[in-house]
């Protein structure tokens, strides 16, 4: 729908797209992980004419993005992405200021997540956050054992996307553990604080589609996509009743949101 009026658009499923096409499209937009590596699987066996036509990916994890980057058919086409991930600098913003009185982040490293920890901590240090990161979890027996440590150093437990750690079947261990330690857990989905974390900072699939269409404007405006981003409209949701049980004394979430723009220099 953002994209609708100004611009001639096919959309559907991946496979139906390049079942009928022959012709190359002038770019490739892949909503989420299946549809970005089902893209990269069928490109590979697309003609030469394909090879320089820009693919743009949506509603993807930066670490999918980083790992996507190395397969083949990307060669030298133009490749970005509009990412899901919410910057270090917001998220640690946020705990400042709803939690102003916790100073040691706990952070479960997952096999996606591993890689950002230096910026993550260089991002904590600006703000007076100390940060520890557990062990490296590398399968699912390793969690609880890496939560325990991350619960013993830090006063604040901060969920990064990574399905290893994060997942249907872990979540509600982990959100048990940490209630149970008095332990408040930042989130980055609405669905974890209605199931019990304690706040969540997370841009909506509307927002999300609104960022992807401002890069294909930018993309069509100069024949060039933009680098890859991370949301700039976002959302913050605060589960009341977990907050009062861990006596936290935490602002409404519209005037958290409210003070993040401020900090961001945006209305």
């Amino acid at each position: 729908e953002e994209l609708a009026g100004a611009f001639d658009l096919e959309i559907g499923h991946w496979r139906t797209l390049f079942g009928g096409r022959s012709a190359a499209p002038d770019l490739i937009v892949a909503v989420g992980v299946a549809a970005l590596d089902g893209v990269l699987e069928s490109l590979g066996r697309r003609d030469d004419s394909w090879a320089r036509v820009p693919l743009l990916a949506t509603m993807t994890p930066q670490a999918v993005f980083q790992a996507r980057r190395a397969a083949p058919v990307i060669g030298p086409r133009q490749f970005s992405a509009a990412l899901i991930d919410q910057p270090f600098a917001r998220q640690l913003a946020l705990i400042r200021l709803a939690l102003p009185q916790h100073r040691r982040v706990g952070v479960l490293a997952g096999p996606q997540t591993r890689p950002f920890l230096g910026a993550l901590e260089k991002e904590g240090l600006a703000r007076g956050l100390g940060l520890y990161a557990s062990r490296p979890v590398g399968a699912a027996d390793e969690i609880y054992p890496a939560l325990r440590g991350a619960l013993d150093e830090s006063d604040v437990i901060l969920a990064l996307p990574d399905p290893l750690i994060y997942n249907s079947a872990s979540l509600q261990n982990i959100l048990l553990a940490t209630y149970r330690a008095r332990t408040p857990l930042v989130a980055f989905s609405p669905a974890y604080v209605r199931a019990g974390a304690t706040l969540a900072l997370y841009s909506t699939p509307a927002q999300l589609a609104r960022g992807a269409a401002a890069m294909v404007r930018q993309w069509h405006a100069g024949r060039s996509l933009p680098p890859a981003q991370k949301p700039r409209e976002f959302e913050v949701a605060v589960n009341a009743r977990v907050a009062a049980s861990l006596n936290l004394s935490i602002e409404p979430p519209a005037a958290l949101a409210a003070e993040l723009r401020r900090l961001e220099g945006r209305p």
